[in-house]
Order: structure tokens, then C-alpha cells, then sequence
């Protein structure tokens, strides 16, 4: 049973609230995007998970049976989360990985700091596609993935450290009326995203496929920062996290979009195994934590 952290988390404090209102308040989400992860999450698992005939959203049949599952896995990333230690004595090589947007706005800094606080530590990093890295780690090639929309796994640790808030954007140049991208007026512009299967481009596939559609010239390439510029250069649009908008260069001549239906937000998490490491990588996830919030 596969599902995002996301998509659990969502449906863990629909059911504990008893409205999809309360738990997006409570994640500091739109109602439609938790209404959207709920719905992605009935469509992995087969069947409904709450009865909306009702004044409030009651758990249905399916819904009880996975309940306990989730409230542990997330019972277990939030004890992880409060654990700061310097956990990092002591050891010599740490294999990080990292996806695009992560590597382009916190592995510097991060970097920099290992640097300063454990200068015998040789840090080997890898930077892909979420679900790429994710299967790294599910291979131990790598000892903690910073990455978007995981999915869970037995054995295997999951912490929450942000949102990722993707956007819609066009060069200044393109010919575009208005300020609103909507599926029927972006599906004839060349679209840039990374290839399948990342992230970015099931989440567009998925706000096309909602209203039928499906963008007629889908044009892949890496990293971010290059599909940042080709949008610039005016020639079509791309979805990519705001942030990457100021990381991708100065002088980038982007409009911003306003995505209607909206883009759901993705969590960018670190994920690791539950073993001797787990402390180490409990302390890096930290790390990275207080320097995007720094």
C-alpha cells in the first residue's frame, strides 16, 4: 500500500477534525488541495474513505481500517521532527540526496554548515527526480533523500519540512491575455517540465487530465533553473516552485500565473531509514529546517 505523506496527512485531520475545512486551516492549506489529496488517496486505495452524504465527513469502512496506520507513521515523523542532536559524530562519508529545487535553494547553505561543524566528513551528494531518489534510497545507495511527495514504506522514516508552492509562468514577451492559466488557455503552448516521472510532471498531467485535457507540446529537460529560462525566453510556460524564480537568475523576465483550478502545494520531506543512521539524519533534517526558516 503506496501513498504520498501528503495524502495521509490530509486524510489523518479530515477524519480527526470532521471537516475538510478544519484540516486545511490546521495545515495551513486551501480546501481544494486537501480536498484533491483526499481524492487522489481514494483513487490509490479503490474505494471512498469518507461518507459525504453526512452533516460532517464520517469515515467509511475503508477509511477506520487505515486510520491507525496513518496516525502512527505521522505519530512517528512529528517525534522525529522535535529530535534535534548533533548526531553526526564520528562518522565519515554521508550520501545525500537531493531533488533540483532543494539542491538549488538549501544544499549550499547546508553544505556549508557540515563544513564549519564536521570538517572530516565527506558528504557525497546526488541530485534527481523525487521518485528516482526515493528508489535510491529504497536501495541504500543513499542515506537520507530530501524530496518531494514520498510515498511510505515500511522501515522508513518520513519528516515534513515545507511546502513547495508551484506556480504558472510565462515569459513577459509571450503573447498571453490575462493573468489567469487556466487548462484550456496553456493546452497549445509548448509546456517545459522535467520528464516523467518526476513530480512536476505527473502534477501537470494531473491539472490538465482534471478538465479532459492534455498539453499538446510537452517539451522535458533539467534542471529547473534551465526551464525557468526557456519560459523566460518567451517561447511557453512552465510550472516550477516559486522559489525557483529568483534561484534561476536576476535578470529572468517572468510573469506569474495565477493557477485556476489551483496547483496543489507538494511537501518537500526527508526521508531515511529507521536504523543505526536514524539519529545522523534526524540532525541533517533539522539542519535544513533552520536554514530555510533561517
Amino acid at each position: 500500500m503506496r501513498y504520498t505523506f501528503g495524502q495521509a496527512e490530509a486524510f489523518y485531520w479530515v477524519a480527526r477534525l470532521g471537516g475538510f475545512r478544519a484540516a486545511a486551516q490546521h495545515l495551513n492549506l486551501s480546501q481544494p488541495t486537501v480536498s484533491l489529496r483526499i481524492k487522489e488517496l481514494e483513487r490509490i486505495l479503490g474505494g471512498e474513505l469518507f461518507d459525504r452524504s453526512l452533516y460532517r465527513p464520517v469515515p467509511t469502512t475503508l477509511g477506520n481500517a487505515i486510520y491507525a496506520d496513518v496516525e502512527r507513521m505521522l505519530a512517528h515523523a512529528e517525534q522525529v521532527q522535535r529530535h534535534s542532536k548533533d548526531g553526526l559524530r564520528g562518522r565519515s562519508l554521508l550520501r545525500i540526496g537531493a531533488a533540483d529545487s532543494f539542491a538549488a535553494a538549501i544544499l549550499p547553505a547546508l553544505l556549508a554548515q557540515l563544513a564549519r561543524r564536521h570538517a572530516e566528513l565527506q558528504v557525497d551528494v546526488t541530485v534527481d527526480f523525487s521518485t528516482k531518489l526515493e528508489q535510491l534510497l529504497l536501495d541504500r545507495s543513499i542515506d537520507i533523500a530530501f524530496l518531494s511527495q514520498p510515498r511510505a514504506h515500511d522501515g522508513i522514516t518520513i519528516v515534513p519540512l515545507w511546502l513547495i508552492d508551484l506556480v504558472w509562468v510565462i515569459g513577459e514577451g509571450l503573447s498571453f491575455v490575462g493573468n489567469v492559466a487556466t487548462p484550456e488557455n496553456l493546452v497549445d503552448l509548448p509546456i517545459f517540465t522535467n520528464g516523467s516521472p518526476s513530480g512536476l510532471f505527473t502534477t501537470i498531467q494531473m491539472w490538465f487530465g482534471a478538465h479532459g485535457l492534455k498539453p499538446r507540446r510537452l517539451n522535458t529537460c533539467n534542471p529547473l533553473t534551465v526551464i525557468a529560462r526557456l519560459a523566460s525566453a518567451g517561447t511557453g510556460a512552465a510550472m516550477i516552485p516559486r522559489e525557483m524564480i529568483h534561484l534561476s537568475g536576476e535578470k529572468l523576465a517572468l510573469r506569474v500565473l495565477k493557477a485556476e483550478p489551483p496547483i496543489p502545494s507538494h511537501n518537500l520531506c526527508a526521508m531515511w531509514w529507521n536504523n543505526e543512521s536514524a539519529d545522523e539524519c534526524g540532525y541533517l533534517a533539522n539542519l535544513a529546517r533552520e536554514i530555510a526558516t533561517g
